[in-house]
């Protein structure tokens, strides 16, 4: 890929404290180029993008080979990372074109050393959202993404899935029976439709629950630790591409 260069219009940044020095970087890209870096001997493509108070920043983001010519000058670009000891943006994750890229691990090790397939997992684009309100018929957790998933019968009579939360995240939240108040996009799953939410209410129990943000990433990442450490379980930070339905949770 040849070294493009162009002017950006900033949007936005925002800079909370999502687990140790995570931060969520919302822009245009300004740069795209490539570099050489030690991350498993490959060309790193980095992007530029201007804060809110314009400040300049490169990310890196991942291999050539993964994201050539998918991210573009102009293109709206979100990104989960944090700075390393030489100051650098790494990416863990980044969304473009409402495509999800997950580039590295939460040590921050390098994915594409596992696998040299792009990895584009389920699409969450905010301009598909729909509200919906349905009682539960059936609730298990997919034992390849270790997320709870429902199957929820609509007021229509129509039987959809749902991707909730990890299983500690919702634990004793919800049960079979319960009616649910939901927001959420359509994502394809492997070729099978299916809705990821965002947010619910429990009509059992009136308690909201905010399940992803407006970008659909997991708003339970960085809470796992500690409340896994207290119960006993594994800690689950992200969503895994994946189907199958593992135990009932009936």
């Amino acid at each position: 890929m040849n070294r493009m260069i162009a002017i950006l219009t900033a949007i936005t940044m925002t800079a909370p404290l999502l687990s140790a020095q995570e931060m969520e970087l919302v822009g245009k890209v300004l740069e795209v180029e490539e570099i050489a870096t030690a991350e498993g001997d490959v060309d790193i493509i980095q992007v530029q993008v201007q804060t809110q108070n314009r400040e300049m920043v490169r990310a890196r983001l991942g291999p050539v080979w993964m994201t050539q010519n998918d991210v573009q000058i102009g293109d709206e670009i979100t990104c989960r990372g944090k700075y390393d000891e030489e100051t650098h943006f790494m990416a863990r994750e980044f969304i473009c074109n409402n495509v999800r890229y997950r580039v590295r691990g939460e040590d921050y090790e390098p994915l594409w050393l596992r696998t040299r397939l792009r990895e584009q997992n389920q699409i969450y684009n905010p301009q598909n959202e729909k509200q919906m309100k349905g009682k539960i018929m059936e609730l298990y957790v997919d034992e390849s993404s270790s997320m709870m998933e429902a199957m929820i019968k609509l007021q229509d009579e129509e039987l959809i899935r749902v991707r909730l939360a990890p299983e500690w995240y919702l634990r004793n939240q919800v049960r079979v029976g319960d009616e649910l108040e939901l927001r959420g996009a359509t994502v394809t799953d492997d070729g099978e439709i299916m809705i990821m939410a965002r947010e619910m209410r429990n009509v059992r129990t009136n308690l909201e629950i905010a399940l992803r943000n407006q970008q659909g990433f997991p708003d339970w990442y960085g809470k796992g630790k500690s409340v896994d450490r207290q119960r006993g379980k594994p800690s689950y930070h992200d969503e895994h591409v994946g189907r199958g339905r593992g135990r009932s949770n009936q």
